[in-house]
């Protein structure tokens, strides 16, 4: 048995499936934000795991990924770093609060593109 199947034994809906995979995704993303030191330098951290989330939901919902879903997937994830511009330019050098910040707002940055895919998957069924 994979861990697919022990995945599914364990949520048996697929919406708890995809809130699983989003908070553990967003823990993740708030983890890598406020371990980086320099300012600017956790989009680099949280972008592969925003690609990582997106990748578990599509194969959630049995979509295959196609260069175009792939493009998409990462020009949203470029966009989210936008939000998180707003917090590096105010608190960019203040020590502890600025790095607790960048966390909050990339785990909420996380949950929100997670739930859109997520949205997204199950009214079109697909991400492009």
């Amino acid at each position: 048995m994979g861990f697919k199947d022990e995945f599914k034994r364990y949520f048996p809906e697929r919406r708890k499936r995809c809130a699983a995979i989003i908070h553990t995704a967003s823990a993740a993303a708030a983890g890598a934000a406020g371990a980086t030191m320099v300012p600017g330098s956790d989009s680099i951290a949280i972008a592969p795991v925003q690609v990582a989330m997106i990748t578990a939901l599509a194969d959630e919902f049995d979509i295959p990924w196609t260069d175009a879903a792939v493009r998409s997937t990462l020009y949203a994830t470029l966009g989210t770093m936008v939000g998180k511009g707003g917090a590096n330019l105010v608190l960019r050098w203040v020590p502890v609060w600025g790095n607790v910040v960048r966390a909050a707002v990339a785990a909420g940055v996380t949950q929100a593109l997670g739930w859109a895919v997520v949205k997204k998957l199950e009214t079109e069924g697909r991400l492009v």
